[in-house]
């Protein structure tokens, strides 16, 4: 018998978007796996044909981050659960992340502090409603639905575009920028 969460994750990997979810995994993992010092230095902006595309600063952290690079791959693939990856480049330029915004208290808010209102938890809740799945898939897939609605309120209060349909943060690579809910695409 094929565990539930083997046969989910195929299915996953089936659909014709699932290299674009890995890519834009692996460009939010990017901050978070390289730390605050470099990641203050350097912005992951793009994903395509399994290569990261990965904009520095200057040349002496581009040239760090070359050397470094299989070791990062690594810690990526590892964060993401995934082999997409085959290449990361790193590209000298002016960084376009966006400000962070301060929370009441005056400090930087991590995506992991965002709250969750009583509806969101409520309709997390009845996404489960009915199912027989076992108890820790249900948790660990409860687990995964709060911290990704806890990131996409945390994106959309730093200022990024929201969609106009759905109301989900979009998705911005080097040549577009979509939604992945509803597949609208502006050009950007």
């Amino acid at each position: 018998m094929i565990p539930i969460a083997q046969i989910l994750e195929q299915t996953l990997n089936r659909l014709p978007s699932a290299k674009k979810i890995k890519g834009q995994l692996l460009i939010d993992a990017w901050s978070e796996v390289v730390g605050e010092v470099i990641a203050r230095k350097t912005e992951a902006f793009a994903f395509e044909n399994g290569i990261l595309l990965v904009r520095v600063c200057d040349s002496v952290w581009a040239q760090h981050l070359t050397l470094q690079k299989r070791h990062i791959m690594r810690k990526l693939q590892r964060a993401v659960k995934t082999r997409v990856l085959k290449d990361v480049r790193f590209q000298v330029g002016k960084l376009q992340q966006p400000q962070v915004k301060k929370d009441n208290q005056g400090g930087n808010r991590n995506w992991r502090q965002i709250s969750l209102e009583q509806q969101e938890l409520s309709s997390i809740e009845a996404a489960f409603a009915g199912t027989d799945l076992p108890l820790d898939l249900q948790n660990s897939m409860r687990t995964l639905f709060m911290a990704q609605k806890k990131y996409q309120k945390w994106v959309i209060k730093q200022g990024s575009p929201s969609c106009k349909q759905c109301g989900l943060p979009l998705i911005q690579t080097a040549r577009e920028t979509f939604c992945l809910s509803c597949k609208t695409k502006e050009n950007g």
